[in-house]
């Protein structure tokens, strides 16, 4: 057995016995995640260069594929590997949270919104569909796209909401890098879907901005209308 093959045998063996990483220190959690793309290689190495080259775990997992694959030794298949994590952890975190969740306060609907774009870096558009008690249908990704330029229209949103039989509903986009002060856009956007789901019987519950600073809240600031 080789040196590199006993070490990442224990990085290993040290997970699987507590089924966490308590006391990993973040480049070994890279090591641990890169010996299962790059087999028969010595990764701790790789494992540094990502961290010194990024500065951060966080940053690691952001970044972008062309990002990951400029640094030494980080190939296609590693980099895929690496960009999986943080979409996993949000589709599992998401599910979990959905799980007969109940959005009855603007307390629950912002801290719910601020876990669906936890590392994402460009601008998305979520709609999720509530019943008449509130719980989550779905959450759906309307748009994304590059930062400033998101497209969402009222037909597709409505189309969504009739076809779940929703009762209530809830925007969410995000502002990456920047405030979550709405812009006109966003009052203009808020105010035309809020009509449209008025005239059909669907409450809009609350629009969420997500940005830099934390999060917004149309129903809290009173941005929203109500009969």
């Amino acid at each position: 057995m080789s040196e590199h093959t006993g070490h990442r045998d224990r990085l290993r063996e040290r997970f699987l016995k507590d089924g966490n990483m308590t006391g990993f220190a973040p480049h070994e959690a890279l090591e641990l995640l890169l010996t299962y793309a790059i087999p028969r290689r010595d990764v701790n190495p790789i494992a540094h260069r990502l961290m010194d080259h990024f500065g951060s775990l966080h940053a690691v997992l952001e970044a972008r594929q062309e990002e990951l694959t400029e640094v030494k030794d980080i190939g296609p298949g590693a980099a895929m590997l690496i960009r999986l994590m943080l979409p996993l952890f949000r589709m599992y975190e998401n599910d979990r949270l959905a799980e007969k969740k109940t959005l009855s306060g603007v307390r629950q609907a912002r801290d719910y919104c601020a876990s669906l774009f936890k590392g994402v870096t460009d601008e998305r558009f979520y709609l999720i569909s509530l019943d008449a008690g509130f719980k989550i249908i779905s959450a759906r990704v309307l748009s994304e796209g590059t930062v400033d330029q998101v497209a969402v229209y009222p037909r597709q949103v409505m189309s969504l909401l009739l076809r779940q039989n929703a009762s209530a509903a809830l925007l969410s986009h995000n502002h990456p890098g920047q405030t979550s002060s709405p812009s006109e856009e966003d009052l203009r956007l808020t105010a035309l879907l809020q009509d449209v789901m008025d005239k059909v019987g669907i409450r809009l519950l609350d629009h969420v901005i997500v940005g830099s600073d934390g999060t917004y809240s149309f129903a809290q600031n009173g941005r929203l209308s109500r009969p």
